[in-house]
């Protein structure tokens, strides 16, 4: 074998470990990009839990509850339900970002926006969003997608106070009743 040719067979030799490298970094991007959405979901969930875990304290959830509803809140309970509806919904911010990044599949954000609509959809935070401009506290994208579901006349939101009985003001009022038995 000629010098020439062993520099052929090395050439060749090469291009098939090249391409061989090339597949094997192909697969660890794609193991890796899909370890980092893992992850994004993970703290995504994380977050929720921790916004939403302010609701096993009864004033907040009372608050919100009343707010609501529209049951004459006081003006710490309006502020405590408001604060409450700025944390989802800067949480809910930071879903969408994901979402618009390629971090979240379609489904995933259907949930959460659906979640974040219906937190807005009870008559009187509904109010709050729109009259006392509670809705510029947030980025135009979310501003616009909340609003385009608050607004479908044909497919209306359905607000988390009819949703589940734990943000349902009658159930709230059956239980103040009970306790004063």
């Amino acid at each position: 074998m000629t010098i020439s040719e062993l520099g052929s067979l090395g050439e060749f030799l090469g291009s098939i470990l090249t391409l061989a490298t090339l597949a094997y970094l192909a697969v660890q991007i794609r193991q890796n990009t899909a370890q980092q959405k893992r992850e994004e979901l993970i703290s995504i969930q994380h977050g929720q839990n921790s916004v939403v875990a302010r609701l096993q304290d009864p004033r907040v959830l009372g608050a919100f509850v009343r707010g609501a509803a529209g049951q004459d809140p006081s003006i710490e309970d309006r502020g405590t339900a408001q604060n409450w509806v700025l944390q989802y919904l800067n949480h809910f911010e930071i879903v969408h970002d994901r979402y618009k990044a390629g971090a979240l599949d379609e489904e995933q954000y259907q949930l959460w926006a659906g979640f974040a609509v219906a937190m807005v959809a009870p008559v009187h935070i509904r109010q709050w969003w729109d009259d006392e401009n509670g809705r510029l506290a947030f980025h135009s994208d979310v501003r616009e997608m909340i609003d385009q579901r608050l607004h479908d006349a044909v497919n209306p939101p359905r607000p988390i106070t009819e949703m589940w009985t734990t943000f349902s003001p009658s159930a709230w009022e059956s239980a103040s009743r009970e306790s004063e038995y």
